[in-house]
């Protein structure tokens, strides 16, 4: 078996034994949206541009991109960013694993 699988059964186990989060151990975003006017997202690396019609946010897979109208951030921290608007469109990058 090559060494990444490896790793990846070891921690699909450990996750399932501790009964932890996957997207924290994992390193993958969490998104939580209400509607099409609240976008939450957690375990984000940055803000790589902001307009009010575009939003786009990287991630250690890749960006998040958003589009919309009257796009604001309504906050932005180490752990989280919340974008609010009229939200038309949300593109994730594709997961490795």
């Amino acid at each position: 078996m090559e060494k990444g699988k490896d790793r990846k059964n070891w921690l699909g186990r450990l996750i399932n034994f501790f009964e932890l989060p996957p997207d924290v151990l994992l390193d993958r975003p969490r998104l939580v949206m209400s509607g099409n006017e609240k976008l939450v997202i957690e375990n984000h690396r940055g803000l790589l541009e902001y307009t009010n019609e575009t939003v786009r946010v990287r991630t250690a897979g890749g960006e998040i991109f958003i589009t919309g109208e009257d796009l604001n951030l309504v906050s932005i921290e180490q752990e989280e960013v919340w974008v609010e608007g009229r939200i038309s469109r949300v593109e994730l990058p594709k997961w490795r694993g």
